[in-house]
């Protein structure tokens, strides 16, 4: 990977991020009705980054999402309360969307020879534009003032490659495990949120 690719990903996504994507709604994972909440927390799936030094995870489960910056629940409802970061938010989840004050994403399956989800639109400030597919995981954040191009390394539930941020390009990592490397049929909204949570 190198800084013309992660350019051309920067500029593709000011124009990316704020459309409506076109694809299949990506369905919500919801438990079944009635379905009673376990006692503490048994993770089914987590996601690890780390960039030369700076690592951080999201463990999740259908009911939880944990991590140093990462605290949410879902309600009765269906919505997911807590906070990511230093931000406090109650998120609506249905599905191919996540809204809430300050959020407005969309998750959709896009057709193709390859298989590929894509997760776009506005978080706080924050304009984020995703692609997951088998063979590379791509995107930008911030309007594209971070970009990153992973692709599957050599041990399963690894990716890595190259992570750029205002010019400065480093070396990073990926870690799926669990249901966070079904890449195909994703958690809902688990996934989307921890990468958002733990990538640049």
């Amino acid at each position: 990977m190198n800084l013309p690719r992660l350019a051309v990903l920067a500029a593709s996504s000011a124009v990316l991020a704020c459309a409506t994507p076109s694809g299949a709604p990506v369905p919500v994972t919801t438990p079944a009705p009635g379905e009673t909440r376990p006692p503490g927390f048994k993770a089914t799936g987590e996601v690890f980054f780390d960039a030369q030094g700076s690592g951080t995870s999201v463990a999740f489960s259908d009911f939880r999402m944990v991590g140093p910056r990462v605290n949410m629940t879902r309600a009765d409802d269906g919505s997911w309360r807590g906070n990511v970061g230093d931000r406090e938010m109650i998120l609506k989840v249905q599905p191919g969307r996540i809204t809430g004050d300050g959020v407005d994403l969309y998750v959709v399956k896009k057709p193709g020879t390859v298989p590929a989800v894509s997760i776009q639109g506005m978080y706080f400030q924050r304009q984020v534009w995703f692609t997951l597919k088998a063979g590379e995981i791509q995107g930008t954040t911030d309007g594209g003032s971070c970009s990153f191009d992973l692709n599957p390394s050599k041990a399963p539930g690894f990716w890595s490659g190259g992570v750029g941020c205002g010019g400065n390009m480093r070396m990073g990592t990926l870690q799926l495990t669990g249901s966070a490397a079904n890449l195909g049929e994703p958690p809902m909204p688990q996934l989307v949120l921890a990468l958002i949570a733990v990538l640049p």
